[in-house]
């Protein structure tokens, strides 16, 4: 979800903990570093593992950071497989200052450049990322899904030029020598988990013009490296593995147990049905009155299981879809949801505010040219929408249906770890 992203949105706490949060790169410094052959082994799912201790020990180093390992948020990317990691690190105290608190109740926290990472080039490259109003640069050598330089800055939505200024800065920031540039710029897109275990970064080129570059520019990164990249404490890391690990076998059971009660009760349907069809017709009306309550639950919750296999109510999937469109730079949109709420999958009722009328007009203009949503109808055909402007202050009800995403290979999206 684009999820830096949604920083001002006030949704509920519990809703949060479904929340991908993407934080621009440029608060970041990064650092590449070459692994020594006697670090040992390395178990992903140990936060307290060798590769994490020596990378406190680097923090913890004065000369490469100017703040104690504690008073960071750090990641990592890499390994002994790969001979190097890439480092990176953010004061706490500055993320605080910029609103980014209680991270422990997202889904994830990734820096912006996140999908930088894994990728592979057959000769050196350095390649292009935007995410957001931050544009990221990463110089990769050969098969290595490592970069040897990421640098971050951000970008002004309302200078023209701001894109190509950033885009010279940071090509004299990183080797340029024996590189090949990327004559393109990757858009970050949307962040999908798969059912094996994977994320999904999803990317397209800006202006996709040039037929040497391919069109699929996705990379999938598993679910236990991403926790190395994650920005929050080891002990909290840990910890939540394990909750998460716990949590899927209750699902896993809970959904079984669903299915089995749904066939039972088609087949306790099927056998009562059957007993109405013998019975005379002077009992038939009354009989078949008495089942109308039953079959319209036994709708509800097929429904139900089936909303529940596209992937039930995704509340940040949804409100990132729409965020895209709020018209404006992240800390000034031109619109602004103060309240959501989800009637099903795809209903969503939603109240907020705008610059002005126009903004709000903008929005759902957006929505409906993008087919991404569009205003549901009330029992006159009237659509159901209310826009009110006072006192200085614009404010807006709407009730919108979510459009579903197209299948694009690998499933309907869902949410998850």
């Amino acid at each position: 979800m684009p999820d830096n992203e949604n920083n001002d949105l006030a949704v509920p706490m519990a809703e949060l903990s479904e929340f991908t949060l993407r934080i621009p790169g440029e608060y970041f410094f990064c650092e590449t570093i070459n692994l020594p052959s006697s670090l040992g082994s390395i178990d992903e799912d140990n936060p307290d593992g060798a590769l994490p201790l020596f990378i406190q020990e680097i923090l913890g180093d004065a000369g490469f950071s100017p703040y104690p390992e504690e008073q960071l948020a750090w990641g990592y990317f890499g390994g002994e497989e790969d001979g190097k990691v890439v480092v990176f690190a953010c004061p706490l105290v500055k993320l605080r200052q910029l609103g980014w608190q209680n991270m422990e109740v997202f889904r994830r926290v990734f820096p912006s450049f996140v999908s930088l990472f894994g990728k592979k080039f057959s000769e050196p490259t350095i390649l292009f990322l935007k995410e957001g109003e931050t544009l990221s640069v990463g110089a990769y050598g050969v098969e290595s899904p490592v970069p040897d330089q990421v640098f971050s800055m951000p970008l002004d939505p309302e200078e023209s030029e701001s894109l190509e200024i950033a885009r010279g800065k940071l090509l004299s920031l990183v080797n340029v020598e024996s590189h090949e540039i990327v004559p393109d710029i990757l858009v970050a897109g949307e962040i999908e988990r798969l059912k094996d275990g994977f994320f999904l970064f999803e990317h397209e080129w800006m202006e996709g013009k040039n037929p040497s570059l391919e069109i699929d520019q996705s990379v999938k990164i598993s679910s236990d490296q991403l926790w190395t990249v994650d920005l929050r404490a080891n002990d909290f890391k840990k910890s939540e593995i394990k909750r998460r690990r716990q949590g899927r076998k209750r699902w896993k059971a809970t959904l079984v147990w669903s299915l089995s009660m749904a066939a039972i009760l088609v087949v306790v349907l099927g056998i009562k049905i059957l007993g109405v069809k013998l019975e005379d017709k002077q009992n038939l009306a009354g009989e078949m009155a008495m089942e109308v309550p039953l079959v319209i639950d036994s709708q509800k919750l097929l429904e139900k299981l089936r909303q529940n296999k596209l992937g039930g109510i995704d509340p940040f999937g949804a409100i990132g879809r729409l965020y895209a469109h709020l018209g404006g730079p992240p800390g000034d949109l031109n619109v602004w949801f103060t309240f959501a709420h989800f009637k099903s999958r795809n209903e969503i009722e939603l109240e907020g505010e705008g610059k002005n009328v126009e903004s709000i007009n903008t929005f759902l203009a957006n929505l409906e040219k993008n087919k991404v949503a569009s205003l549901q109808l009330g029992r006159g055909g009237k659509e159901r929408r209310e826009i009110k402007s006072q006192t200085g202050k614009t404010t807006f009800e709407f009730d919108i249906e979510l459009k579903e995403q197209k299948v694009t290979g690998g499933g309907q999206e869902s949410s998850g770890n």
